[in-house]
């Protein structure tokens, strides 16, 4: 490989480069959202691990913008300082991206465990002023749901039973319906999918988003390698023989 295949692994390396750029945008993309859910419903949320993957995936999105920066000054005749810096931050997004994937797809797998404090939620609901009444409605308000599944499942709970009005929260009301009241009878005013359905899907949707992004990422950033490392081969390290010069016979 001569001068013209360095040229072409530099015009590559710059092509990665600015993959990186899209790349951050579109993992930030699903952390932001991700981050969001967490953020208004963290009551739903078992534990914090969920955001594991996101902790992972936005260190990587640091290094990505500075590798980014550093893959589109690279050139065939740069020192292998510039082109080792490269390498190197390269190696460290792998590691981030891969054990971001890793984790992501693990909170794909446990999401009805996660999100059992849920269903405890729904269950002592009692239409008050306290946090985890307050995210119900606000969940049925936002995600326009009903329920967990649907809205007949406010026929087993306590606050149903003890109200005797054969109705649900306010804010199973669909928006259409200014008449609504919650009546049950009215079915047709309701949200009619569960709460718990429409977050379970929003929650796998952006975690899938990120696993496959990440996975994208990882392949771009192989090529990348390659491509540096096809100039660090053809720029060797220069020697530096001082001590053995004549000057130290």
């Amino acid at each position: 490989m001569g001068r013209y295949g360095e040229l072409i692994s530099t015009v590559f390396v710059r092509i990665f480069a600015f993959l990186f750029w899209a790349a951050t945008v579109a993992i930030l993309y699903a952390v932001f959202f991700l981050l969001s859910a967490y953020r208004h419903y963290k009551l739903f949320f078992h534990d914090f691990h969920i955001l594991l993957p996101c902790g992972f995936v936005i260190a990587g999105a640091g290094i990505l913008l500075i590798n980014g920066c550093l893959g589109c000054k690279i050139s065939h005749k740069d020192s292998r300082c510039k082109q080792g810096c490269f390498m190197y931050f390269i190696i460290v997004l792998l590691c981030l991206e891969a054990t971001g994937v890793v984790l992501a797809h693990i909170n794909i797998n446990r999401m009805d465990y996660e999100l059992q404090p849920m269903k405890r939620a729904f269950k002592h609901y009692n239409d008050s002023k306290v946090e985890a009444d307050t995210t119900v409605n606000n969940i049925q308000k936002g995600l326009k749901c009903c329920g967990l599944y649907n809205y007949t499942d406010w026929k087993a709970t306590d606050w149903y039973k003890q109200s005797g009005n054969y109705s649900v929260p306010e804010t199973c009301c669909d928006l259409g319906f200014p008449s609504c009241t919650g009546n049950i009878t009215e079915s047709y005013k309701l949200y009619h999918e569960g709460c718990s359905l429409k977050l379970h899907k929003r929650l796998n949707f952006y975690l899938t988003w990120l696993f496959w992004a990440c996975i994208a990422l990882i392949g771009v950033e192989i090529l990348a390698a390659i491509c540096d490392g096809v100039l660090m081969v053809r720029n060797p390290f220069r020697d530096f023989r001082i001590l053995d010069s004549g000057a130290f016979a």
